[in-house]
């Protein structure tokens, strides 16, 4: 099972960069124009920025896994201390709740802004 989730994370995080990779490495053969060199293929990543869109698709799937693994833990935690206290389990689960929309909160600026960093092509 852990193979199958490494196996997911690596495509997750290389292949869409693969494209670009593969865009920049490939150069202008004689007899074309420029306008046919800068011609957007499937990808997403602007043109001649393989790195900075490497850098960005890493950043997102980190960004992703930090979020999952920062609510799952406040999950487990919560539902452990109901456990132990279940006259307290409102303000617990409130407190959770609190906790996760922070989380997904700050999560989803950080996604905003790596997005917009991808797009309007700023370093």
């Amino acid at each position: 099972m852990k193979r199958i989730a490494l196996l997911t994370l690596l495509a997750t995080l290389v292949l869409p960069a693969a494209a670009a990779l593969a865009a920049e490495g490939t150069g202008g053969t004689p007899g074309t124009t420029a306008a046919a060199e800068q011609k957007p293929g499937w990808y997403f990543f602007p043109p001649g920025r393989a790195t900075m869109a490497l850098g960005i698709t890493i950043g997102l799937g980190l960004i992703i896994i930090g979020a999952g693994k920062g609510i799952g833990s406040i999950g487990s935690h919560a539902t452990d201390a109901i456990a132990r206290q279940p006259e307290a389990g409102g303000r617990i689960f409130t407190t959770m709740i609190i906790s996760a929309a922070l989380i997904e909160g700050v999560t989803l600026f950080s996604i905003v802004v790596a997005l917009l960093t991808m797009i309007l092509g700023a370093v």
